[in-house]
């Protein structure tokens, strides 16, 4: 249980079919957190979204892309620390309690996440990988690994410093990858902490983002993002700009080379099971 006064928000965007999951969403906030500020953004929903008990919501004028609805919630938020958490998923019980405990007791963190729950099958999602806590540990090094290649996730498992998140321009305003480029901001800025505990029910419904297959071609447009923050990021450092076309060099190597042979590996681990 997170203290009585609150010092966090967990922004919501929701629109059309979402809508339907949102009363799921914001009861597993309240009633672990009861007190936790809820910011709902309606981004233009065709669907009337409900204003429910502990909550507030922001409607957005014209639809916005996911990264500019998540970013109307942000700037909305008056507390210390804040969770985007995506309206068809649901937070298990005291990951806000046990995120807050974390980035109380060091200042170095700019974020903690912890890790996903297939909602269908019951299974530890492959997000984030074994290695990732243990890499973690080594700052820099992480921070420059992230930007080759998404490595943990910042959707509702995760507890965010607010006046970091709006120092590093917030979400990019894309329909996809545009928390990739804010994960990559927030690890220039501080250590990032990532546990194997299970924090987040990932539904996974039909047309969620995370469940869409993605061609090649996104995968390189998202990396772009990626390095167009770091161009005008501040926290990036000289060095790292001077880096970009090795980045972008190995950005293409990780999305043409790496991910087919990783996804062809695991079409064989199948079938072997198959069989």
């Amino acid at each position: 249980m997170i203290s009585r006064e609150s010092s966090i928000t967990v922004v919501i965007p929701v629109w059309d079919d979402y809508v339907a999951f949102l009363p799921d969403a914001v009861d597993s906030i309240t009633r672990d957190a009861p007190d936790a500020a809820v910011v709902v953004v309606d981004n233009a929903s065709r669907v009337t979204v409900p204003e429910l008990p502990g909550t507030s919501v922001v409607r957005a004028p014209q639809r916005l892309s996911v990264g500019a609805a998540r970013n109307l919630g942000v700037w909305r938020a008056r507390t210390e620390y804040i969770v985007v958490l995506d309206a068809d998923d649901k937070l298990l019980e005291g990951t806000l309690g046990f995120l807050e405990s974390r980035m109380r007791a060091d200042d170095s963190l700019s974020a903690c996440a912890t890790s996903l729950l297939e909602g269908d099958t019951g299974r530890r999602h492959r997000t984030p990988r074994r290695f990732v806590p243990a890499l973690s540990r080594l700052r820099r090094v992480f921070a420059l690994a992230h930007c080759v290649w998404s490595l943990y996730p910042i959707q509702g498992c995760t507890l965010m410093r607010t006046e970091q998140v709006r120092a590093a321009g917030g979400y990019a305003d894309a329909g996809w990858g545009d928390d990739w480029v804010l994960a990559v901001s927030l690890a220039f800025r501080g250590r990032i902490e990532v546990h194997r505990r299970l924090g987040l029910i990932y539904r996974g419904t039909h047309g969620s983002l995370w469940r869409t297959p993605k061609r090649s071609s996104e995968l390189v447009a998202s990396a772009r993002l990626v390095r167009d923050r770091i161009r005008s990021d501040p926290a990036a450092g000289r060095g790292v700009k001077a880096a970009l076309p090795l980045l972008a060099a190995l950005q293409l190597a990780a999305v043409y080379v790496l991910r087919p042979a990783f996804l062809a590996t695991r079409r064989l681990e199948r079938l072997r099971r198959g069989s």
